[in-house]
């Protein structure tokens, strides 16, 4: 099982193999670092180890040219325990961490978490204003006693994969594409919040969740599944304002298609799947308008869900 730390956890007394990066969306680029980091470890008889960063780098540095996050934190560290990892490391990113110089950063894994390996992609850049490169690393690491090991980008159809490139692809809600550069199909692990019953009042009751603010994923309608308990129930699902009803606030609202054993109750974590993009989310110009379209959209939903449940 991974053990999850932050700062007040250290120094980790085993030797560790290590690799750092934001890691957002842990796609299969992503992976294929983490693939090496497993064998290299059990290779020299080393932990395995990931740091990474909440929030974004970014959004606490240049927040004017910060886009938006594939995942929350939740589905984040779901995706790493599910990698088999010994330890991943979460560090509090603030300008006092950003502050270290490339040589700090490189003694903070030596001394901080006994690293004795490192492997990050061959564009990887660290420490105060992204001064330390590769070359740097493996110069420093040197010195130190870290063999710094390169992994070159991972492409697919001749496109290196990124989670730049992915962060454009949701904003589109291209979900196909999505999942071929994630690997998997493209999920958030959400907890339940309490709504206002409007679904219900008009025939369609919903489980609510309140995303992050920064979710890259495009507003609108989508059919999708929710898993609770290890059973997966087909839905629709509506990200958006709710134009029609309030427009005021942002939910991820999940109406399922099967009655569930139980219904997840206010606090608890699911997970939600978004298969196909469905529509815009959109205005009616009444809430009859709106129920003809939520029966439209459940017919069209149950026929993309249909051929889909078999590749979760």
């Amino acid at each position: 099982m991974t053990k999850i730390l932050t700062l007040k956890d250290l120094p980790i007394e085993e030797e560790t193999a290590c690799t750092v990066g934001n890691f957002d969306g842990l796609h299969t680029g992503h992976r294929e670092i983490l693939k090496r980091l497993k064998e290299i470890s059990k290779k020299e008889n080393l932990k395995s180890l990931t740091v990474t960063f909440n929030p974004h780098p970014r959004k606490v540095l240049n927040p004017e040219k910060y886009n938006c996050s594939i995942v929350n934190l939740d589905t984040k560290v779901y995706l790493f325990e599910n990698e088999g990892l010994d330890f991943l490391l979460i560090i509090e990113f603030t300008n006092d961490f950003y502050k270290k110089s490339a040589y700090e950063f490189m003694e903070f894994l030596k001394y901080s978490l006994n690293c004795k390996v490192l492997i990050v992609g061959k564009d990887w850049k660290f420490g105060y204003k992204g001064e330390g490169n590769i070359n740097y690393a493996k110069e420093v690491g040197e010195k130190l006693g870290i063999k710094v090991i390169s992994v070159e980008d991972i492409t697919l159809n001749n496109i290196r994969i990124s989670s730049s490139f992915i962060r454009e692809l949701l904003k589109k809600g291209d979900l196909e594409n999505v999942s071929k550069l994630l690997g998997r199909k493209y999920f958030l692990i959400e907890k339940v919040v309490k709504g206002d019953g409007k679904g219900k009042e008009i025939g369609f009751p919903t489980i609510n969740l309140k995303p992050d603010e920064d979710l890259c994923l495009r507003k609108g309608v989508y059919a999708g599944f929710l898993e609770k308990d290890a059973q997966i129930y087909k839905a629709v699902i509506n990200f958006g304002n709710r134009p029609t009803v309030d427009g005021s606030k942002t939910f991820i609202e999940v109406h399922l298609l099967q009655k569930p054993h139980k219904f997840p109750e206010e606090n608890e974590k699911v997970k939600i799947y978004f298969i196909k993009y469905l529509r815009e989310e959109r205005k009616f110009d009444s809430i009859d308008s709106l129920k003809n379209q939520i029966k439209l959209d459940i017919q069209i939903a149950l026929e993309v869900l249909e051929r889909e449940k078999a590749n979760l």
